[in-house]
């Protein structure tokens, strides 16, 4: 069998075009998911809508135009794969999975599948199950695997919809607890993706790109989305035209918003502790009293920052134990 190669630019079809995003509750997944898939299949394309949650989606059916599916358990890899398959088969522009968070922890799901996996090979024998715990996951995994290749075969655009959850990562070597926010799914997922990013807590619906380990866009993508913007029909618009190999045009620049709660705040906080503990307390004496109180939740990992930060600017970067140098 023979292979020829052709010049990339002679290529019109669309490339494959998939997005995450993940938010906690009450951010505005569902919605922002429905705006970018109807910018991306145009005002008179076909949404599809594979609903996991009991038909949630149905009450955005005033505000969007879909045909939707209300999927029940089991909640199997493979079933996710056969539904996005019927969705390009069935020639829609778009599909939308909300939420995807059930192919892992749903009813069925991977975790639940390799639970069951863990009892018919162990039962309740502790010692057995944890020779055989390792063992559980290979058949769910391989379902999950098997089901992102066949994902990332669709020429059909999906958007996944995450839920999003804060959990604490210990600290090591004496280091305090860190809060980290994290997608409810695989955790390689959100990067096999063509972008993923995260929502803000505070706003339903808006970009935050606050964190670099939270999203992933490369080239065109940075100029489409920003920090701050609300997800809309114009961004969906956008990728689809960077899909089909166009130049896509920047989505309008929707000005400065103002930030609330504690995320904006304690992000504030942590910038302003970077530049030491003078350049921080004179910025904290400014506050409200409300603020300032708010602080106190974060107020030792405040003090590490600034403190690091005074032995950095002071030549010693952290490194002020003399023990072991020459005399």
């Amino acid at each position: 069998m023979s292979f020829t190669f052709a010049p990339a630019a002679s290529f019109t079809e669309r490339a494959g075009l998939f997005v995450s995003l993940t938010g906690g509750t009450n951010s505005g997944k569902t919605f922002s998911a429905l705006r970018l898939a109807r910018g991306i299949a145009g005002p008179n394309g076909k949404v599809a809508v594979l609903d996991t949650e009991g038909g949630r989606t149905l009450h955005l059916k005033e505000a969007f135009a879909f045909d939707a599916n209300v999927m029940d358990p089991p909640f199997r890899p493979e079933r996710f794969a056969q539904a996005a398959l019927a969705a390009e088969q069935a020639g829609y522009d778009a599909l939308v999975i909300d939420s995807f968070s059930m192919e892992w922890v749903g009813l069925d799901g991977v975790l639940d599948w390799q639970g069951q996996e863990l009892q018919r090979m162990a039962g309740d024998d502790f010692r057995k199950q944890e020779r055989m715990k390792m063992a559980s996951w290979i058949k769910p995994k391989t379902a999950h695997k098997a089901m992102v290749y066949s994902l990332l075969q669709r020429r059909i655009p999906i958007i996944f919809s995450i839920r999003g959850e804060e959990s604490v990562k210990p600290g090591e070597a004496g280091e305090k607890p860190t809060k980290i926010f994290k997608s409810v799914c695989n955790s390689q997922f959100p990067y096999e993706v063509t972008v993923s990013f995260r929502l803000e807590t505070e706003r339903k619906g808006y970009v935050d790109l606050s964190d670099p380990r939270s999203y992933k866009m490369e080239g065109a993508h940075e100029g489409i989305f920003r920090n701050g913007d609300r997800i809309s029909e114009e961004h969906g618009a956008a990728l689809a035209a960077w899909a089909r190999g166009e130049q896509p045009a920047r989505p309008a620049p929707q000005g400065e918003k103002p930030r609330r709660g504690k995320d904006a705040l304690f992000t504030d906080a942590r910038a302003k502790a970077e530049e030491g503990s003078f350049a921080y307390h004179a910025w904290r004496a400014d506050l409200p009293d409300r603020a300032r109180t708010a602080l106190d939740e974060i107020g030792d990992e405040l003090a590490s920052i600034a403190d690091a930060a005074d032995q950095r600017d002071a030549g010693g970067y952290g490194l002020d134990d003399t023990r072991g140098e020459a005399a």
